[in-house]
């Protein structure tokens, strides 16, 4: 059976994860998965090369040699390895894993408003104090979204909790009880 390329994720990014804390280089390591993320963000056929047959083992140690370059050696024995096993096509989800697991033992949140107009730096300042005290944390990493056709109020998504006070769902939710009541 086939494993996703989340469930990847996931393991590999434990046994790294441990590694990095054995050595005492977790940020070390978060830092070159967001360069990682990056490179590969800027070169979306990268994992799939490096992963599959379509160009000769020279060309990839060429390749893996420039990518590994700028990274300790930690995370270029971890690269090596995910070559060999020819995982490079899962670096996004190994990063993605990483990031949650760093992010949920050092309370950190991330968190995404929506709102019909660009919020002021008090309106955000207020909005982080009370997600840091609802969900018990220590910082709150602000993505803000302009969206003018919730017509009023604001969306926050905390992982996967939504916290939906827009004026479209209150709208919403009145036309749909008068359509049943009709």
């Amino acid at each position: 059976m086939k494993i996703s390329k989340l469930q990847v994720g996931k393991r590999y990014s434990k046994a790294l994860y441990e590694v990095a804390q054995e050595e005492n280089v977790v940020d070390e390591i978060l830092e070159d998965l967001k360069a990682l993320k990056v490179i590969y963000k800027e070169n979306p056929n990268l994992g799939f090369a490096l992963s599959g047959n379509s160009i000769s083992a020279t060309e990839k140690n060429k390749i893996m040699d420039t990518l590994k370059k700028p990274f300790g050696e930690l995370m270029q024995n971890f690269l090596s390895m995910l070559v060999d096993r020819k995982r490079m096509d899962c670096v996004d989800e190994i990063a993605d894993a990483y990031i949650d697991k760093y992010d949920a033992d050092n309370g950190i949140v991330e968190v995404e408003v929506t709102s019909t107009i660009e919020l002021s730096s008090d309106q955000e300042d207020k909005l982080k104090s009370v997600i840091e005290q609802r969900f018990s944390v220590k910082q709150v990493n602000l993505t803000k979204i302009v969206d003018p056709s919730i017509i009023g109020g604001v969306i926050i998504r905390v992982g996967d909790q939504v916290i939906d006070g827009s004026v479209l769902k209150r709208y919403t939710a009145i036309k749909n009880l008068l359509l049943v009541n009709n």
